[in-house]
């Protein structure tokens, strides 16, 4: 796994997120396993990129999905994706609940971090492969400071 690509509709929030982590103090666990954060343009990904093809990008790079809720129209939408193609050992797509409280800060925004922190430090240790879309926030911001220390 390589790291978390941020999909175009959140990638201004991934500046946010770094924030965050940083001021939670995950960033650093982040980064000693080196875990990358990227945006389409970092890995010179087209920005009309159809969802089919780019979790398949992500499947075979190993990027991580961050995305927002999406629509589920198409045969090429990421849900259809996931209901098609997504089985056990593949990567998650991990999904904001909320990007607009998201952005807003405080403890919502909190603890959103702390779940993408938690979710790729357990990438990196073979977990979370069991479960193809994971929404963030799961719970509060204690339980990642407890785990990873």
């Amino acid at each position: 796994m390589r790291g978390l690509l941020a999909d175009v509709n959140v990638a201004g929030h991934l500046r946010h997120l770094r924030r965050l982590l940083e001021a939670l103090d995950l960033w650093s666990i982040l980064a000693a396993h080196d875990i990358e954060f990227a945006t389409f343009t970092d890995a010179g990904l087209p920005l009309d990129m159809d969802d089919r093809s780019v979790w398949n990008h992500c499947q075979q790079v190993g990027w991580v999905l961050f995305t927002d809720n999406r629509n589920q129209d198409g045969e090429n939408s990421l849900q259809k994706v996931i209901i098609d193609s997504w089985h056990n050992g593949m990567l998650p797509i991990l999904t904001v609940s909320n990007k607009q409280r998201f952005a807003g800060g405080g403890e919502y925004a909190d603890r959103v971090a702390a779940d993408v922190a938690e979710v790729m430090y357990g990438m990196r240790q073979g977990e979370y492969r069991n479960e193809p879309r994971i929404y963030v926030p799961r719970r509060g911001v204690n339980d990642i400071l407890q785990h990873s220390t």
